[in-house]
């Protein structure tokens, strides 16, 4: 009887081994590598996404204080400053049909109005469209002969991205309005009082029971210039 013998391991199938460890390692590496260059992607493009709509902010910000700044001084500047901010046949066609007019009505007058952002926020924004759409409460000062003023106003704009430059193509009041109360103007001089080296007689003074009303400096509801 012939005795069995078991064969010897194939030498090519324990070579087989290392090779599909290794391929296993190589297509884990490779699932690994396509992960991370998808969120990479992802990671990227909210990041540009992000910078896009901090550029349309900005944006709609300054076109808000160009369109509502004037110096009679400079209308070339100030106009120059609107075209800056404005794009669309809306904006730009009626700055140019209304523009005679703007410098008969502002020439020689000395008026200054000067907008500053209080706050400011996008409700809407399209990065693919390059479109946007803002949210101002904006406060402009004016000053002039007559006096100054302050008002508060409300503003949607509506914006378009113009090789990386965000422009206004719309702009819309929103309600009135609102008059501020200015910084109260010495009309009465504080640093002045009734001449302190001349009192009244120490020996007469005034009815105590009559004195100066303290409660009633010059009207606080009427400064000047505070209107």
């Amino acid at each position: 009887m012939t005795p069995t013998t078991s064969s010897a391991p194939s030498s090519a199938g324990t070579r087989s081994w290392p090779v599909v460890a290794a391929a296993a390692v190589c297509a884990v590496a490779a699932v690994l590598a396509v992960v991370s260059a998808v969120f990479w992607f992802l990671a990227f493009r909210e990041s540009s996404a992000a910078a896009t709509r901090d550029d349309a902010l900005a944006g709609a910000r300054q076109a808000a204080i160009n369109l509502n700044s004037v110096d009679a001084n400079d209308l070339d500047k100030t106009f120059a400053d609107i075209e800056s901010s404005i794009t669309g046949d809306e904006l730009t066609s009626g700055l140019n049909d209304t523009r005679d007019q703007f410098r008969e009505q502002f020439a020689d007058t000395g008026v200054v109005t000067t907008a500053s952002v209080q706050h400011a926020a996008l409700v809407g924004f399209s990065a693919d469209e390059g479109t946007a759409q803002s949210l101002i409460v904006l406060t402009t000062d004016t000053t002039k002969p007559s006096g100054n003023e302050r008002f508060q106003s409300t503003l949607r704009l509506e914006l378009q991205d113009v090789d990386g430059t965000w422009k206004a193509t719309r702009i819309q009041p929103i309600g009135e309005r609102i008059p501020l109360q200015l910084p109260q103007s010495a009309t009465t001089d504080p640093a002045a009082p009734a001449d302190p080296a001349a009192p009244a007689d120490p020996a007469a003074p005034a009815d105590p029971a009559a004195p100066t009303d303290p409660a009633a400096p010059a009207d606080p509801a009427a400064p000047s210039g505070g209107q």
